[in-house]
């Protein structure tokens, strides 16, 4: 018996997994230097600086677990914290609550936004110079993300008060209270460039506004994006004033088919001279120029063959939708009594008019006689009273249905750069349709399995600083993807996917997943052995190098 306890003393095991990838990125990247260098331990005896707190979270982020803040200190029970914080002295009891919770607290004080933005312009430089990353648009969105808990209002810097209330629900969870983040993404690789933490219930267009007024010149002299690609929530009156007073910034985004100028071009639009758009099967387009809102604009009108197919399902939706309402309407229409003829035809004509795509056919005006005297009226005897109905059929206009549907599947975009040579058509339909990568971060970020649901916190202040610890992992899971994806086809070699295709364009979550079952054995003599190290995680670990490596060896 002593001896089986000698023996399990003496020999330990800790999971390494896919956390090598993630601390070699932190480490190539240089985060816990970044962060320490502007946020400097403010005691000598501090054990865990905030950039080793900070790198800490990023691994929890990205371990494909749940914890709470306080139950960080259990992911690193079985995990080698020495190793992949590089820092000797360090323990899994040193990411206690008391000390993330500081970390937190400084960060916050140092501001969110700004160090995430110190952060990311490193990385892109870094990125640039080492594996040819060329940052030339972006995508701008927004999100939210609920919470359990009251609303609360946060005093900020300069008197501004961040709003944790209901709003807008993306997540169709209106019954809780919720905080909004702003991102825009690098259209190549998917890096988050700037971040925001926004009221619960801010407009997302008027957020946009702001946005332009606030980061424009640093977008462009820090980074050199030089295009905004945003949604249709961007193109209003109020915000294309502020666009147009950006010299050498270019915006795309989507005209509102709600706007009149649009319904107006789509009705009087020549349907002939439509032109195929080349590289994109179902597409025509025209282009023209707009001055809506007094600035110069080119529009790009697109017809789509998907769109049209979309949009007939929706319309057809909408009709047997109308046809239930105007048959319960038009039971209360029956029901009424007219005193005249005239009021009864003007009372149907108005009902008519109501309908959008039905109308009311078969329709007749009904006279009705009453009698004071009961029984049988004696021949030739006048009525002392009669009154009117009306009775119809209600069915889809074929007519006003071939108007809705000349309508449908038209998509317009609008751009104030203006010259069809710098940037195509084509060009312009395949930067609109990246948008999927900023919709991709804002799933990554509420994946459960990665960072979605780490916002247990309960001080506002916190809640903003896990905000841009979450961007963090998704910068970083983004950064790695990237590199690797760069490095397979800049030596041209392959990956297996999940159906054992080889690709040069693996997912990082499926590598992650790949990697699952590394350990590191302690030996008695100090000695450390990598377990279940397979040539799939070879081929990997090689791939990136030597700043990787070394967690794996």
């Amino acid at each position: 018996m002593i001896a089986q306890e000698s023996i399990k003393d003496e020999y330990s095991t800790k999971v390494l997994d896919h956390l090598g990838l993630v601390a070699g990125m932190c480490s190539e990247l240089g985060i816990s230097k970044i962060v320490d260098n502007h946020i400097p331990a403010q005691s000598a005896d501090k054990i865990l600086s905030t950039g080793n707190a900070v790198v800490g979270l990023i691994l929890n982020g990205l371990g494909f677990v749940n914890k709470r803040l306080y139950l960080v200190s259990r992911f690193f029970d079985n995990k080698p914290v020495d190793k992949l914080l590089n820092v000797s002295y360090l323990k899994s009891s040193h990411f206690n609550d008391d000390a993330l919770g500081r970390s937190l607290d400084a960060i916050y004080a140092f501001g969110v936004s700004e160090l995430f933005a110190l952060v990311s312009s490193h990385v892109v430089n870094h990125l640039s110079s080492n594996y040819g990353l060329k940052v030339t648009s972006g995508q701008l969105d927004n999100t939210a993300f609920h919470l359990h808990g009251q609303a609360k209002e946060l005093l900020e810097k300069e008197e501004s008060v961040l709003k944790i209330t209901q709003g807008y629900s993306k997540d169709h969870r209106p019954d809780l209270v919720q905080v909004g983040l702003q991102l825009i993404v690098e259209n190549q690789s998917g890096i988050p460039l700037l971040m925001k933490v926004l009221d619960g219930n801010q407009e997302e267009s008027q957020s946009y506004g702001q946005f332009i007024d606030d980061y424009t010149q640093k977008l462009q002299n820090t980074y050199g994006l030089n295009t905004i690609v945003a949604d249709s929530k961007l193109y209003n009156k109020e915000n294309l004033p502020k666009l147009g007073g950006q010299s050498g910034l270019y915006w795309l985004t989507r005209v509102p088919n709600s706007l009149k100028v649009v319904k107006d071009l789509i009705d009087d639009i020549n349907k002939t001279g439509f032109q195929t758009l080349n590289n994109y099967t179902g597409y025509e387009y025209q282009e023209m120029c707009s001055i809506y809102g007094e600035v110069n604009q080119r529009w790009l009108v697109l017809k789509s063959t998907d769109k049209f197919i979309r949009d007939l399902k929706h319309l057809d939706k909408k009709v047997e939708r109308s046809r239930l309402s105007a048959n319960k309407a038009s039971k209360k229409l029956f029901k009424q009594q007219f005193e005249t003829k005239e009021e009864a035809i003007e009372a149907a004509n108005l009902f008519s008019k109501s309908l959008i795509v039905n109308e009311l056919v078969s329709m007749e005006i009904i006279e009705h006689y009453k009698f004071s005297r009961p029984g049988k009226p004696k021949k030739g005897a006048k009525p002392d009273k009669k009154h009117y109905t009306i009775t119809g059929v209600i069915k889809c206009s074929e007519i006003k249905y071939e108007v809705e549907k000349e309508k449908l599947g038209y998509v317009i975009l609008a751009t104030n750069q203006l010259n069809t040579e710098q940037m195509s058509a084509e060009d312009l339909l395949k930067m609109y349709k990246d948008q999927s990568k900023v919709e991709r971060s804002f799933r990554f970020l509420k994946d459960p399995n990665i960072v979605g649901s780490s916002l247990f916190v309960q001080k506002p202040e916190r809640m903003m600083a896990i905000l841009m610890i979450m961007t963090l992992c998704l910068l970083v899971y983004s950064a790695l993807e990237y590199v690797t994806r760069t490095l397979l086809k800049k030596q041209n070699l392959t990956y297996k996917n999940q159906i054992g295709k080889q690709v040069q364009n693996p997912t990082m979550k499926w590598i992650f997943e790949c990697f699952e079952g590394i350990h590191i054995l302690h030996m008695p003599d100090k000695q450390r052995v990598v377990l279940n190290l397979k040539e799939r995680h070879r081929q990997i670990i090689n791939l990136l190098g030597n700043c990787y490596s070394k967690y794996y060896t």
